[in-house]
């Protein structure tokens, strides 16, 4: 299992944190999503073997644009 922390510096507000964690969570290979408090991040683990770092960053790029559309 591989574990990458994302920053979400544009997203201010618990609710939208909350709506991209619960999409995050929804991919193929995504073990476990947390908030990491303080730091504006998220922290995903996820299974290399299903899913590469690379596809889930495109994926929680396109969560988060979502979110604020």
């Amino acid at each position: 299992m591989s574990v990458i922390e994302v920053p979400l510096n544009d997203v201010a507000c618990t609710g939208c944190i909350g709506r991209i964690t619960k999409g995050i969570k929804k991919y193929h290979g995504v073990e476990n999503v947390k908030i990491v408090p303080g730091s504006g991040k998220i922290q995903v683990n996820f299974n290399e073997n299903i899913i590469q770092s690379e596809e889930l960053n495109r994926h929680i790029l396109k969560l988060t644009l979502r979110t604020f559309d």
